[in-house]
């Protein structure tokens, strides 16, 4: 913590703070949310990895992929060549392959009552929204197939509603694991890998 100079005086003598307990390589886990330019700049700086998820500043541009982009860019600028450079971006996506008729229409009336946020910078800051990618796996597999901020990254970020229930919560996580998540090249970690992670 701190700059290089940072010491703090101790009964053991001078030290460098840090997070205690020390946990090595903390740093390679961390991640911080950038929704703007200046957020990505920092983590850059810092040596974070960014998670940018489905809202973004506006900055320079009314189109949500543009700025998203732009931030992504600007963060793999500034972090340093030694470090991971780790980009996630996340969707809110709501598969319904096994849920009943009822909540497939309850689900896309969902996000067509947020949809208009999507068409226009939204308040003094332009906050720009992605859509969310509501239908059955094989319209979610299009639709992220389509989607050019993908293409820049290897990590997918599942984002889920707030207002839902815990049963479409339980549907839309098999939804993803069986119909969509293998379809992007995921696979359930063994027990080892579960292990040592």
């Amino acid at each position: 913590m701190g700059d290089a100079d940072t010491v703090i005086q101790t009964p053991a003598g001078a030290q460098r703070p840090r997070l205690q307990p020390h946990s090595p390589g903390l740093v390679d886990r961390t991640w911080y949310g950038a929704a703007s330019l200046r957020s990505a700049r920092w983590a850059g700086e810092q040596g974070l990895s960014i998670l940018s998820g489905n809202i973004v500043a506006g900055e320079g541009t009314d189109d949500f992929a543009s700025a998203q982009r732009a931030l992504i860019r600007e963060y793999r600028g500034l972090v340093a060549p030694e470090r991971p450079a780790r980009v996630a971006i996340g969707r809110v996506i709501v598969p319904f392959d096994s849920a009943d008729a009822a909540t497939r229409r309850r689900y896309r009336a969902y996000a067509a009552s947020r949809h208009a946020r999507t068409l226009a910078p939204q308040g003094a800051k332009r906050t720009l929204f992605a859509p969310d990618v509501v239908g059955t796996s094989e319209e979610i597999l299009e639709r992220l197939g389509a989607d050019p901020v993908l293409a820049d990254v290897a990590e997918l970020r599942l984002e889920l509603p707030y207002e839902f229930d815990f049963g479409d919560y339980e549907q839309i996580l098999h939804d993803v694991r069986h119909y969509i998540a293998p379809r992007l090249g995921w696979q359930p970690a063994t027990v080892a890998e579960a292990v040592a992670n």
